[in-house]
């Protein structure tokens, strides 16, 4: 891997990350509505891991998007500069909205997916 590939993919993942900050800005708005409508305070509805592991995410999903549109040569950001910014940035903003509900579907919340994998194997088995 070329120190150009490497330079691409970590631009890639800081860009999602700026979409996924933006995704952060919307949810602490909705978070701080919330929490006036139910007494509480952001404070108390905050919860740190979930913030950097959606953090974490964007990254993910700004390497993803730049794999999928970079041809992996020295020149790329010499051309459309602004555009392929702004696409990495929304490809880190619905990236990760799309990851976030991949998960959310296909590992519940409170569990784990061997530990889901292994009941629902044990569920089977005892309905049999």
């Amino acid at each position: 891997m070329t120190t150009e590939t490497l330079l691409q993919l970590l631009i890639g993942g800081l860009l999602g990350l700026v979409g996924q900050g933006l995704r952060v800005i919307v949810g602490l708005k909705k978070m701080q509505d919330q929490a006036s409508q139910t007494g509480t305070t952001v404070k108390d509805e905050f919860v740190t891991s979930t913030f950097f592991t959606s953090l974490l995410i964007g990254f993910v999903a700004g390497v993803l998007a730049m794999v999928s549109i970079s041809s992996f040569k020295a020149d790329f950001f010499e051309q459309n500069t602004k555009s392929t910014i702004m696409t990495l940035i929304a490809g880190g903003y619905a990236g990760t909205d799309f990851i976030e509900g991949f998960i959310k579907k296909y590992i519940p919340a409170g569990g784990n997916a061997a530990n889901n994998a292994n009941n629902t194997n044990n569920n089977n088995a005892a309905q049999r």
